[in-house]
Protein backbone atom coordinates (compact mmCIF):
# COMPACT_ATOMS: atom_id res chain seq x y z
CA UNK A 1 0.00 0.00 0.00
CA UNK A 2 2.46 2.41 -1.14
CA UNK A 3 -0.59 5.07 -1.28
CA UNK A 4 -0.94 4.72 2.39
CA UNK A 5 2.71 5.53 2.97
CA UNK A 6 2.52 8.79 1.11
CA UNK A 7 -0.72 10.11 2.17
CA UNK A 8 0.11 9.51 5.86
CA UNK A 9 2.64 11.95 6.04
CA UNK A 10 1.79 15.66 5.53
CA UNK A 11 4.08 16.86 8.39
CA UNK A 12 6.79 15.97 6.16
CA UNK A 13 5.47 18.09 3.81
CA UNK A 14 4.59 20.74 6.08
CA UNK A 15 8.11 20.75 7.33
CA UNK A 16 9.73 19.10 4.15
CA UNK A 17 6.44 19.81 2.27
CA UNK A 18 3.27 18.52 3.14
CA UNK A 19 2.66 15.07 1.02
CA UNK A 20 0.00 14.35 -0.81
CA UNK A 21 -3.10 11.68 -1.36
CA UNK A 22 -4.11 8.60 -3.73
CA UNK A 23 -3.79 4.99 -2.22
CA UNK A 24 -0.99 4.80 -5.02
CA UNK A 25 1.08 6.99 -2.60
CA UNK A 26 -0.59 6.88 0.52
CA UNK A 27 -3.37 6.86 3.14
CA UNK A 28 -3.08 10.61 4.97
CA UNK A 29 -3.32 14.24 4.46
CA UNK A 30 -2.78 16.24 7.42
CA UNK A 31 -1.31 15.78 10.80
CA UNK A 32 -3.87 13.91 12.64
CA UNK A 33 -3.28 11.03 10.33
CA UNK A 34 0.26 11.51 10.74
CA UNK A 35 0.18 9.65 14.00
CA UNK A 36 -3.36 7.67 12.81
CA UNK A 37 -5.73 6.45 10.78
CA UNK A 38 -9.22 6.85 12.50
CA UNK A 39 -12.52 6.18 10.87
CA UNK A 40 -12.98 5.32 7.61
CA UNK A 41 -15.27 4.08 4.54
CA UNK A 42 -14.56 1.62 1.91
CA UNK A 43 -16.34 1.88 -1.44
CA UNK A 44 -16.82 -0.84 -3.63
CA UNK A 45 -18.33 -0.27 -7.49
CA UNK A 46 -18.31 -1.47 -11.02
CA UNK A 47 -17.12 1.03 -13.12
CA UNK A 48 -17.93 0.46 -17.21
CA UNK A 49 -15.04 2.80 -18.25
CA UNK A 50 -12.10 3.55 -15.85
CA UNK A 51 -10.72 6.30 -18.45
CA UNK A 52 -13.96 8.12 -18.02
CA UNK A 53 -14.72 7.23 -14.62
CA UNK A 54 -11.53 9.01 -12.74
CA UNK A 55 -11.40 12.50 -14.44
CA UNK A 56 -14.97 12.93 -13.20
CA UNK A 57 -14.45 11.39 -9.88
CA UNK A 58 -11.63 13.79 -8.95
CA UNK A 59 -13.15 16.55 -9.57
CA UNK A 60 -15.51 15.71 -7.07
CA UNK A 61 -13.14 16.25 -4.39
CA UNK A 62 -14.10 19.61 -3.19
CA UNK A 63 -17.95 18.36 -2.49
CA UNK A 64 -16.48 15.05 -0.54
CA UNK A 65 -14.59 17.44 1.76
CA UNK A 66 -17.74 19.25 2.35
CA UNK A 67 -19.49 15.87 3.85
CA UNK A 68 -16.16 14.73 5.45
CA UNK A 69 -14.66 12.09 3.12
CA UNK A 70 -10.98 12.29 1.97
CA UNK A 71 -10.31 10.15 -0.70
CA UNK A 72 -6.64 8.23 -0.18
CA UNK A 73 -7.18 5.19 -2.10
CA UNK A 74 -8.44 4.36 -5.42
CA UNK A 75 -7.66 0.49 -6.44
CA UNK A 76 -9.12 -2.26 -8.65
CA UNK A 77 -9.67 -5.82 -8.23
CA UNK A 78 -7.08 -7.76 -9.48
CA UNK A 79 -7.56 -9.17 -12.19
CA UNK A 80 -10.73 -7.36 -12.85
CA UNK A 81 -10.47 -3.69 -13.41
CA UNK A 82 -13.64 -2.68 -13.54
CA UNK A 83 -14.36 -3.76 -10.13
CA UNK A 84 -13.40 -0.89 -7.81
CA UNK A 85 -12.22 -0.30 -4.23
CA UNK A 86 -11.63 3.41 -2.94
CA UNK A 87 -11.37 4.32 0.90
CA UNK A 88 -11.51 7.23 2.19
CA UNK A 89 -11.14 8.95 5.78
CA UNK A 90 -14.36 10.08 7.34
CA UNK A 91 -14.96 12.72 9.82
CA UNK A 92 -18.55 12.21 10.66
CA UNK A 93 -19.72 8.48 9.98
CA UNK A 94 -23.38 10.03 9.70
CA UNK A 95 -22.98 12.58 7.69
CA UNK A 96 -21.23 10.89 4.87
CA UNK A 97 -23.39 8.17 5.54
CA UNK A 98 -26.31 10.32 4.34
CA UNK A 99 -24.25 11.56 1.24
CA UNK A 100 -23.38 8.74 0.31
CA UNK A 101 -27.29 7.72 0.16
CA UNK A 102 -28.50 11.36 -1.54
CA UNK A 103 -30.50 10.43 -4.73
CA UNK A 104 -28.89 13.06 -6.38
CA UNK A 105 -25.43 11.65 -5.56
CA UNK A 106 -26.32 7.81 -6.98
CA UNK A 107 -28.04 9.35 -10.12
CA UNK A 108 -24.67 11.29 -10.67
CA UNK A 109 -22.60 8.12 -9.92
CA UNK A 110 -24.98 6.11 -11.92
CA UNK A 111 -24.35 8.66 -14.88
CA UNK A 112 -20.66 8.07 -14.67
CA UNK A 113 -20.97 4.59 -15.04
CA UNK A 114 -21.43 3.43 -11.61
CA UNK A 115 -23.24 0.12 -10.61
CA UNK A 116 -23.18 -2.04 -7.72
CA UNK A 117 -22.05 0.91 -5.52
CA UNK A 118 -21.49 -0.52 -1.68
CA UNK A 119 -19.85 1.47 1.56
CA UNK A 120 -18.85 -0.12 4.37
CA UNK A 121 -17.83 1.92 7.09
CA UNK A 122 -14.44 1.52 9.67
CA UNK A 123 -12.95 1.89 12.89
CA UNK A 124 -9.38 1.45 12.53
CA UNK A 125 -7.43 -0.31 15.16
CA UNK A 126 -3.78 -0.23 13.80
CA UNK A 127 -2.12 1.37 10.96
CA UNK A 128 0.98 0.67 9.86
CA UNK A 129 2.53 4.09 8.02
CA UNK A 130 5.12 2.72 6.26
CA UNK A 131 3.56 0.64 3.76
CA UNK A 132 4.90 0.95 0.27
CA UNK A 133 3.81 -2.12 -1.99
CA UNK A 134 0.92 -1.20 -5.04
CA UNK A 135 -0.62 -4.73 -4.27
CA UNK A 136 -2.43 -5.76 -1.60
CA UNK A 137 -4.77 -8.41 0.25
CA UNK A 138 -8.00 -7.56 1.90
CA UNK A 139 -9.47 -10.08 4.12
CA UNK A 140 -12.20 -9.74 5.99
CA UNK A 141 -14.35 -12.02 8.46
CA UNK A 142 -16.36 -12.22 11.74
CA UNK A 143 -14.80 -13.06 15.31
CA UNK A 144 -16.25 -14.21 18.49
CA UNK A 145 -14.27 -12.46 20.92
CA UNK A 146 -12.13 -9.25 19.40
CA UNK A 147 -9.88 -9.33 22.35
CA UNK A 148 -9.31 -13.21 21.74
CA UNK A 149 -8.42 -13.09 18.07
CA UNK A 150 -6.09 -10.51 17.93
CA UNK A 151 -3.93 -12.48 20.35
CA UNK A 152 -4.17 -15.58 18.06
CA UNK A 153 -3.19 -12.84 15.06
CA UNK A 154 -0.74 -11.05 16.57
CA UNK A 155 1.14 -14.81 17.14
CA UNK A 156 0.69 -15.02 13.05
CA UNK A 157 2.76 -12.45 12.45
CA UNK A 158 5.95 -14.84 11.81
CA UNK A 159 3.74 -16.74 9.15
CA UNK A 160 2.88 -13.73 7.61
CA UNK A 161 6.18 -12.13 7.25
CA UNK A 162 7.28 -15.51 6.03
CA UNK A 163 4.71 -15.03 2.97
CA UNK A 164 5.72 -11.85 2.24
CA UNK A 165 2.84 -10.08 4.11
CA UNK A 166 3.41 -6.60 5.38
CA UNK A 167 0.28 -5.83 8.41
CA UNK A 168 -1.26 -2.44 7.15
CA UNK A 169 -4.74 -1.79 8.54
CA UNK A 170 -6.57 -4.01 10.73
CA UNK A 171 -9.99 -2.30 11.29
CA UNK A 172 -13.59 -3.03 12.96
CA UNK A 173 -16.74 -2.81 11.14
CA UNK A 174 -18.68 0.22 12.78
CA UNK A 175 -22.16 -1.34 12.31
CA UNK A 176 -20.68 -4.55 12.89
CA UNK A 177 -17.72 -4.48 15.44
CA UNK A 178 -17.00 -8.60 15.43
CA UNK A 179 -16.27 -8.21 11.63
CA UNK A 180 -12.62 -7.52 11.50
CA UNK A 181 -10.76 -6.49 8.15
CA UNK A 182 -7.01 -7.09 7.71
CA UNK A 183 -5.17 -5.73 4.85
CA UNK A 184 -1.79 -6.50 4.28
CA UNK A 185 1.13 -5.55 1.76
CA UNK A 186 2.35 -7.83 -0.96
CA UNK A 187 5.26 -8.86 -1.81
CA UNK A 188 5.40 -11.89 -3.10
CA UNK A 189 1.81 -12.48 -4.77
CA UNK A 190 2.24 -15.77 -5.55
CA UNK A 191 3.49 -16.95 -2.26
CA UNK A 192 1.06 -14.70 -0.44
CA UNK A 193 -2.21 -16.60 -2.31
CA UNK A 194 -0.11 -19.90 -1.19
CA UNK A 195 -0.38 -19.04 2.30
CA UNK A 196 -4.02 -17.10 2.04
CA UNK A 197 -5.59 -20.77 0.89
CA UNK A 198 -3.27 -23.05 3.08
CA UNK A 199 -5.00 -25.82 5.66
CA UNK A 200 -2.55 -23.73 8.42
CA UNK A 201 -3.60 -20.25 8.36
CA UNK A 202 -7.75 -21.66 8.10
CA UNK A 203 -6.70 -23.77 11.55
CA UNK A 204 -5.20 -20.64 13.20
CA UNK A 205 -7.94 -18.65 12.27
CA UNK A 206 -10.45 -21.37 13.83
CA UNK A 207 -8.46 -21.81 17.00
CA UNK A 208 -8.79 -17.69 17.05
CA UNK A 209 -12.41 -17.63 17.17
CA UNK A 210 -13.18 -16.54 13.71
CA UNK A 211 -16.81 -17.89 13.03
CA UNK A 212 -17.55 -16.26 9.21
CA UNK A 213 -16.06 -17.49 5.96
CA UNK A 214 -13.72 -15.01 5.29
CA UNK A 215 -13.70 -12.83 2.01
CA UNK A 216 -10.18 -12.45 0.71
CA UNK A 217 -9.71 -10.04 -2.19
CA UNK A 218 -6.59 -8.93 -3.80
CA UNK A 219 -6.27 -5.22 -4.98
CA UNK A 220 -3.38 -2.78 -6.93
CA UNK A 221 -3.39 0.54 -7.02
CA UNK A 222 -5.09 2.54 -9.95
CA UNK A 223 -3.54 6.13 -8.81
Amino acid sequence: MKILKTMLNPLRHAFLLFLMIPFSNSFAQNQEMNMSLDKIVETTFHVKDFNVWKPLFMKDSLLRKQNGIQNIVISSQVGQPHKMMNVATVSDVEKARASMKDPAFLERIKMRGVTNPKAEFYQVVRFNPNSKETKWVVMTHKVKDFDAWIVGFDKGKPMRDSAGLIDVVLARNIDDPSMVQVVCDITDMEKAKAFMNSLVLKERMKEAGVISKPSIEYYESRE
